[in-house]
């Protein structure tokens, strides 16, 4: 059974023509309503430094022009036996790590949390077959080795789907999800020069950033592409792309 509750929008007072305040909306809605307003929001993170959302990494839409995001299909996750490639058997303590690892949250989320609840009530609510109960693949690439040479013409459109949502156009980083997400290769080789360190050192610095992002430690707030989700054959495309490959 849904439950009703009442959703109250957050609404900065701004001040009108007479010099009142604005007064806030109320909205009547489900348990799951208030869950799905949620997962589209970056500010259930409470903090200004965080920009993503739950929908920024897991989305429905798997063409093979869609971006490719590194959260899994979210239909039924609620009766899936673990999560993170078998490292949670438990779905509050693995939204919990999105939370703290990608969107910088302090408090975590308890079982009682209205908010927690209204989550699993959206997450519960998405229609699912048998087989979406299933645990879903997640093979996290733990020891990071260079790649051989890719294709610079299927990694320019690999890279628009895997890389471009967050760090925006290769060399320029217009429009990118937060001004502090590096231009890239540029503002990654600038960190890591040559001199410092070997072309192969930086190519590694590109593949462990992006096979373990800060989940396995690694600085920043980028999730970790798993191998279903971008194979390393398409990764060494990418880093054709960017030129990786002649230094």
């Amino acid at each position: 059974m849904k439950r009703s509750i009442t959703l109250a929008a957050a609404l900065t007072a701004t001040l009108l023509g007479c010099g009142g305040p604005v007064e806030p909306t109320i909205v009547q809605g489900t348990a799951a309503e208030h869950g799905e307003a949620l997962f589209q929001d970056p500010e259930i993170a409470g903090t200004d430094l965080n920009t993503y959302s739950c929908a920024t990494c897991h989305a429905d839409d798997a063409s093979a022009t869609s971006p490719i995001r590194p959260g899994g299909p979210l239909q039924g996750v609620t009766e899936r036996p673990s999560y993170w490639g078998g490292q949670e058997l438990d779905l509050l303590r693995a939204v919990n790590d999105c939370l703290y690892y990608f969107m910088l949250k302090d408090t975590l989320w308890t079982a009682d949390d209205e908010e927690a609840r209204a989550m699993y009530a959206y997450l519960e609510s998405l229609p699912a077959e048998p087989a979406d109960k299933a645990a879903a693949p997640f093979t996290v690439v733990v020891t990071i080795e260079d790649l051989p040479p890719g294709d610079a013409a299927p990694g320019q459109a690999l890279y628009d789907r895997a890389c471009g949502t967050c760090h925006g156009p290769a060399h320029t980083g217009a429009d990118r999800l937060i001004p502090r997400a590096p231009i890239l290769p540029e503002d990654t080789l600038s960190a890591h020069p040559i001199g410092t360190y070997t072309a192969t050192e930086q190519r590694l610095v590109f593949i462990e950033k992006a096979r373990h992002g800060a989940f396995l430690g690694y600085t920043g707030q980028m999730p970790p592409l798993s191998q279903e989700k971008l194979a390393d054959a398409e990764l060494a495309d990418i880093l054709e792309y960017l030129g990786l490959y002649d230094q």
